[in-house]
């Protein structure tokens, strides 16, 4: 059941009787508050606030999803930081260590690299190494 929203009037007469009535009768009848209409105020007072609260626990909660995957991204470059450094300190050792270091071609085959060529990936390599494993 939905309560009305009317306004009260109390007034007094000429023998000095009080009348309560949703009717203004003259010039001297005071409006009275409905007993609702404090309750009404407080209910929109308290639905802004639940209103306010919802927003900041709605930022919260964005910010928080924001921070998760600033998160996950920082794991996942630190991952593929940690592989590529160790493809690098592997293809360094290979270099340093092995004798004859080849190479496969387009077609599949091996070509035997030369003293320039594995000096040449000796510097990239040691490269490689600086800027993957800091």
């Amino acid at each position: 059941m939905g309560l009305a929203h009317a306004e009260l009037y109390k007034w007094t007469d000429s023998q000095g009787k009080v009348h309560y009535t949703d009717q203004p009768p003259t010039v001297n009848a005071q409006t009275v508050k409905h007993p609702q209409a404090g309750q009404a105020e407080t209910t929109t007072q308290a639905t802004k606030s639940l209103s306010d609260k919802d927003q900041a626990y709605q930022k919260r909660r964005e910010e928080a999803e924001q921070a998760r995957h600033k998160a996950e991204k920082e794991a996942e470059e630190a991952r593929v930081r940690s592989e590529n450094c160790a493809k690098a300190r592997d293809n360094l050792s290979t270099l340093q260590n092995k004798s004859r270091v080849y190479t496969t071609n387009a077609a599949g085959q091996r070509t035997y690299m030369d003293d320039a060529a594995r000096a040449d990936a000796l510097a990239n390599s040691q490269k490689a190494v600086s800027d993957f494993c800091k």
